[in-house]
């Protein structure tokens, strides 16, 4: 899975894992490297066709990008079935995939379906045709109870009948959960919380100094590092609001922001540009997983004050790394951290108690290191990737979905 993104990990680790236990996969996905070759061909794309990975037979389906997208998204909302919610930018045209579903509902014993509406849908599609059962995992990046967040417009369409028929929904979050029980009408039985995980030998050969020299950092300079699509949903406004904050104060430490940035952050960006003082501010883009590796083990505090993300394992990258975290009252991020235990919680948008909570870190060694301590253990306690899938197998094995 070329493209490093929580829920492609999610579905790689589960169907490997299925392939362990005996099982044959299927994972039906699309060509696109990128989210922008979804919509555009501006995007990057792999080899449409199958292949085989790990004893994973792999079916990337091409994506179609016709003329006047948005036009034909308005019109297909209106006479297409499936509901509205799978043509909304930027879930994809992939008429190959409507064909592959026509054929293939008999080769299967149970549909897991995962993230974007139009995915749930053909999950949903393939699983009613053949009359088995469907696991819905939406990762739905909806915020929290105070700020909700309804980026590709989850439920306009058929989505909450999709999970009410789902056998199993599995939840990123407690409050996530609770939008499927108390709006969508699931019936809360048929919610399992899931979360996602990581892989304890990959961390193994990190190389902080091996990141620290490939991208021309100081070998002594403290790293905040935040590890996202930089944004202001993301929290990237704030944190770079803090970070001025503090090197105005005369805070030595340099702000690694790894991962793309989007438009709205890149005019933030040239907004306070004169007032950063020189290397003190690294913008990575893309990375490879290698390099990621060796950032997280290189930081000294990880940053995510993110409202939209569903999980949030940049906290367990940051902890297997060594370091303290700071999350956001948003999403999963509160189910995970325990505040002033392994990390620091702080309310979206409080670029104060950012910056507070970062000089605190800064300045008090014994504190990260006890915190990153406590991370990391109740990370391979509790979110390795044998515990996460071995937990969603128990279930369906409990539930009579499948055979173990």
């Amino acid at each position: 899975m070329p493209y490093h993104g929580g829920s492609e990990r999610y579905v790689w680790e589960h169907a490997v894992a299925a392939v362990r236990e005996g099982h044959s996969v299927t994972v039906a996905t699309t060509d696109a490297w990128d989210m922008s070759w979804l919509v555009s061909r501006k995007g990057r794309r792999l080899p449409a066709g199958r292949s085989v990975i790990s004893g994973v037979e792999l079916i990337r389906f091409p994506v179609a990008h016709p003329p006047a997208q948005n036009l034909l998204r308005a019109v297909f909302r209106r006479i297409r079935p499936g509901g509205k919610d799978r043509f909304y930018y930027p879930n994809p045209f992939i008429p190959a995939l409507d064909r592959w579903i026509r054929s293939s509902g008999s080769r299967f014993d149970i549909v897991h379906a995962n993230a974007m509406p139009f995915l749930l849908y053909a999950g949903y599609r393939l699983a009613s045709s053949a009359g088995i059962p469907l696991v819905s995992v939406p990762h739905a990046n909806i915020g929290s109870a105070d700020h909700r967040i309804l980026p590709m417009k989850y439920f306009s369409g058929m989505q909450p009948e999709i999970l009410r028929q789902s056998a199993l929904v599995v939840a990123q979050n407690r409050f996530e959960a609770s939008v499927y029980v108390d709006e969508c009408g699931v019936d809360p039985r048929r919610i399992m919380p899931g979360g996602s995980g990581i892989d304890p030998e990959e961390w193994e050969d990190a190389d902080g100094q091996a990141a620290r020299k490939a991208l021309s950092l100081s070998p002594f300079s403290k790293i905040v590092l935040s590890m996202t699509a930089h944004c202001r949903d993301k929290g990237s406004f704030s944190l770079l609001d803090a970070s001025v904050k503090l090197w105005q104060e005369g805070a030595d430490f340099t702000l690694v922001l790894a991962g793309p940035v989007m438009d709205d952050f890149r005019e933030k960006l040239n907004s306070v540009s004169s007032v950063i003082p020189d290397g003190r501010l690294v913008v990575t883009g893309y990375l490879p997983e290698r390099l990621r590796k060796d950032l997280f083990k290189a930081a000294d505090i990880v940053a995510a004050p993110s409202r939209l993300d569903a999980f949030g394992i940049v906290l367990l990258d940051g902890w297997m790394g060594g370091s303290p975290v700071i999350g956001c009252r948003s999403g999963g991020m509160p189910d995970i951290i325990d505040h002033e235990k392994n990390g620091f919680l702080v309310n979206f948008g409080d670029w104060e108690d950012i910056a507070a909570k970062l000089k605190e870190l800064l300045e008090n060694h014994s504190l990260a290191s006890s915190m990153a301590a406590c991370g990391r253990k109740k990370t391979m306690e509790n979110y390795t990737w044998e515990k996460v899938t071995s937990k969603l197998f128990h279930r369906l094995e409990e539930d009579g979905l499948w055979k173990g």
